[in-house]
């Protein structure tokens, strides 16, 4: 493959996501100018003197003015004011692409707000992240072996959805392309729920009367299981927003499984427990085995 390079690069929301996506740009020469803009004056500031970027912009408008590709990385209940924002600029021939965890409600809001560029737009969702925030948190090498998929709208140009594809793997990642609805049923039950039940888990532990106490002994376990719960809370409750008939009908499924839990508890049906959780150590133990 020929080696990616874009002229421009404008990231619109320099976080984890899109400051790392600079980073590893700027590490292996991909591209000839990082264009940022955001909310935060302070973390600008830090991307730009750490060399994440090359510019700051005061608008959007103005950022992708001169853009070859646009990379929108915020909120996803910005991405509406974002798009509204790139729709006045007068450049009609960049590539723009996201990376939500949410797909159905990006490609909506483009066939409603800019559809006269729908055939720029690749949606796009990197597979990797943690629950630290920011530029600070950028690491050059977040998406290497990671999974990024693309779900192109019917009017996405092969020419876009190859730019974008060619981006990832010069990230690192692994790129597979599958329609929005796929996406959001798929990610509720491995991306959404879990960050539900992490958030609920720590909820119920932090109102009990006796929570001090529990936090005091909790170990191992408990830190591998909440840690997502330590992410941003403006972004989940924004994927829930977004994503909530899915997420609605796997928070359905997981009561129930809960239930039959609570039942065999109840009746002392330890045999019938282990089988349900031999079963499921299986599952996990197969699919860390493929990892």
């Amino acid at each position: 493959m020929e080696k990616f390079h874009v002229e421009q690069l404008t990231i619109i929301g320099v976080g984890l996501i899109g400051g790392s996506v600079a980073s590893r740009l700027k590490r292996d020469g991909s591209v000839g100018k990082v264009v940022g803009v955001g909310r935060s004056i302070q973390n600008m500031s830090f991307a730009l003197q750490a060399g994440l970027i090359d510019e700051v912009a005061t608008d959007i408008q103005s950022a992708v003015k001169n853009a070859s590709m646009v990379l929108v990385a915020v909120p996803v209940k910005q991405v509406e004011s974002v798009l509204h924002e790139i729709k006045l600029s007068a450049n009609s021939s960049a590539i723009i692409t996201d990376v939500g965890s949410t797909k159905g409600d990006f490609k909506r809001m483009v066939e409603e707000i800019i559809p006269e560029r729908a055939g720029f737009v690749v949606p796009g969702h990197p597979i990797a992240g943690s629950e630290k925030t920011g530029a600070s948190a950028a690491n050059a090498n977040l998406f290497l072996e990671k999974n990024v998929v693309l779900c192109p709208l019917s009017q996405t140009l092969p020419a876009a959805l190859s730019a974008v594809s060619d981006l990832w793997q010069s990230c690192g990642a692994h790129v597979s392309t599958m329609s929005e609805e796929k996406h959001d049923k798929i990610f509720s039950a491995v991306s959404h729920l879990p960050h539900v039940v992490s958030y609920a888990l720590v909820e119920m532990m932090n109102r009990r009367s006796d929570s001090a106490e529990l936090f005091d002994f909790a170990a191992g376990g408990f830190r591998d299981f909440s840690r997502i719960a330590g992410s941003s809370a403006e972004m989940w409750t924004d994927i829930c927003r977004a994503n909530h008939e899915h997420i609605i009908n796997d928070v359905d499924s997981f009561i129930a499984s809960l239930e039959t839990i609570r039942e065999l508890l109840h009746l002392g049906n330890y045999g019938e427990l282990q089988e349900i959780f031999a079963a499921a150590a299986v599952a996990r133990n197969n699919w860390a085995a493929k990892q």
